[in-house]
């Protein structure tokens, strides 16, 4: 197996086993992995947060979209309204039971923080950032 197959592989296997991994401890909350880092997303961003806005920075279709929004909204850890300024769009807030969910849940994301921080430096983890960008860039 050539060492570009390798990489792409060992991407794919990571992607898979972090998810897997998170899904597990995430189980008794009743939120899986990729909905929580959309729900952090929405608490950390300064900006209004609209579907588009998710699309863009998760590079979900918006229909993918529509459903987790639905889905988070329904669990009380979102809520989403008209736009005041064009009720085409529709912003999408945290809920305090949101917020006290990433509170709650915090310690699994220290937890694969800490995994990979035995296996790489700061500086390591930069230019792994770093890398991953660029590559993410050239599928956009």
């Amino acid at each position: 197996m050539d060492q570009e197959y390798q990489a792409l592989l060992a991407l794919d296997l990571l992607t898979t086993q972090m998810n897997k991994y998170a899904n597990k401890k995430l189980k008794p909350y009743g939120v899986k992995f990729n909905d929580l880092n959309i729900i952090r997303f929405v608490a950390q961003t300064d900006e209004p947060v609209y579907q588009k806005t998710i699309c863009q920075n998760f590079q979900l279709s918006h229909s993918t979209v529509v459903g987790i929004v639905f889905r988070l909204e329904d669990n009380g850890w979102i809520l989403m309204g008209n736009s005041r300024f064009d009720k085409r769009h529709t912003r999408i807030t945290i809920t305090d039971k949101g917020k006290q969910l990433i509170q709650e849940t915090e310690d699994i994301y220290q937890d694969i923080i800490n995994k990979m921080k035995m296996i790489l430096s700061k500086e390591e983890i930069e230019n792994y950032i770093h890398s991953i960008d660029q590559i993410k860039d050239l599928f956009k």
